[in-house]
């Protein structure tokens, strides 16, 4: 089925004038849960869902392990994890310290698998798209030109 599209209004109000515009917006769903996810994983693999769960946990464990070390994790064709930062421009050499790291994440870099998925998705615009929806707060940040 793909992902499904609706078309919203939205005034964007960091410009001048405030302006309507219209842009595409993704229908969102609710999220497979952990516990649907092992027990697909254990009827796929034919096993039970606790030696599944115990499977999963003990591969989170090791990725959180080799990533605290500051390693990135390979995961096959499903791509790659890799802790990162970001941090504050100084303009000295002395200004540059720890203290100028803002954010901590985890970067992912999808593999094969996610990469020929995305070529195949398919965006289909959902009934209700023929409804303009209310305009939001605008504060999106890629809502440019």
């Amino acid at each position: 089925m793909g992902i499904q599209a609706r078309k919203a209004k939205m005034r964007l109000t960091y410009r001048e004038g405030k302006p309507e515009v219209y842009k595409l917006r993704q229908l969102t769903y609710p999220a497979v849960t952990f516990t649907q996810l092992v027990s697909e994983c254990a009827n796929s693999c034919g096993v039970n869902p606790s030696q599944s769960k115990a499977v999963i946990d003990a591969l989170v464990n090791r990725l959180v392990h080799y990533m605290e070390l500051g390693h990135g994790v390979q995961m096959g064709d499903f791509g790659q994890f890799k802790p990162t930062f970001n941090s504050k421009t100084a303009h000295t050499l002395e200004e540059t310290t720890l203290d100028t790291i803002t954010v901590k994440k985890i970067q992912f870099y999808p593999g094969k698998a996610f990469k020929n998925m995305l070529s195949n998705l398919s965006i289909t615009g959902a009934s209700e798209a023929l409804n303009v929806q209310e305009p939001d707060s605008g504060d999106d940040e890629d809502d440019g030109e």
